[in-house]
């Protein structure tokens, strides 16, 4: 390697190491200051959704004691616990988001900004300690080759310029070793906290697929149930005909066929059967 590739080389190193500190780490805290805001508004979601399935299961209360809809009021009922099931899933979720995303992140960028810093010098230093004794090798051997040029006998000076010759291969290969070896661990610093990111998001998805998972399991279950129940808004419950009949016979007031008809066949204009009008005003 040339000396001015080890110098490109070196520029590569330092700037890989800017880029992390300047970019990634700016944008990491930027992805974490968002996270929260996520998590806030998830959060948010959950408390409405607390309140929004008390309110069905108030509904369902209602529903319970009709003896019309008392099936739908256990529907109703069904739901809200489905649909509870698959918050709890979801503030699973939430959890993991927080403690296996943003708390890890949030710990590792502000360690990782004194930690480059300091990997950061430590590698300029040596570089440019390696980078000096190369420099005053050649400045001797340059000192040496003057005073050889000068000399009646320059004979007795080509062992030592030898020495600093094998010297100076030697000096540039450690300083060219430790740029490649220090480029490599720079690439290798930027992959790490890239991986880092990666796996702590998989994590977060791998929990976001068990709650959509959960989800559409016990929805799948429940669905076809629950629209059947409601495919016939007409039809009154045999319990509750039962129990009309029951009280026709007991009074004799109310007609059988009349409490088969269906309500949907009655408007509000419609005559009520077996009513008698009013008797006009004299």
């Amino acid at each position: 390697m040339s000396l001015s590739r080890s110098e490109e080389m070196h520029r590569l190193t330092e700037n890989v190491y800017k880029t992390i500190m300047e970019q990634f780490n700016p944008s990491l805290r930027n992805f974490i200051a968002m996270g929260k805001n996520y998590e806030k508004a998830l959060a948010g979601v959950t408390f409405a959704a607390k309140g929004y399935f008390d309110a069905l299961v108030k509904m369902g209360e209602l529903a319970s004691e009709s003896q019309g809809s008392k099936e739908l009021g256990d529907v109703l009922f069904q739901m809200a616990e489905v649909h509870r099931q698959i918050q709890n899933q979801l503030e699973e979720t939430l959890k993991s988001f927080h403690n296996e995303l943003l708390t890890q992140l949030e710990q590792k960028v502000e360690l990782d900004s004194r930690y480059l810093s300091a990997a950061l010098k430590k590698y300029q230093t040596e570089q440019r300690s390696k980078g000096d004794a190369l420099d005053k090798c050649q400045a001797e051997l340059k000192k040496l080759r003057k005073k050889s040029q000068g000399s009646k006998n320059p004979q007795k000076y080509s062992d030592k310029e030898l020495q600093y010759i094998d010297a100076i291969s030697n000096k540039q290969g450690e300083l060219e070793n430790y740029v490649s070896d220090g480029y490599k661990t720079a690439l290798t610093e930027e992959r790490r906290r890239f991986c880092f990111l990666v796996e702590k998001q998989c994590a977060v998805a791998k929990n976001s697929a068990a709650y959509h998972s959960k989800g559409k399991e016990l929805l799948a279950q429940k669905l076809p149930l629950w629209q059947q129940a409601c495919a016939d808004p007409n039809k009154i419950p045999d319990r509750a005909v039962q129990l009309m009949q029951q009280m026709a016979n007991s009074n004799g007031s109310i007609l059988p066929s009349a409490l088969s008809a269906s309500k949907s066949n009655l408007v509000i204009s419609d005559p009520i059967p077996g009513a008698k009008p009013l008797a006009s005003a004299t």
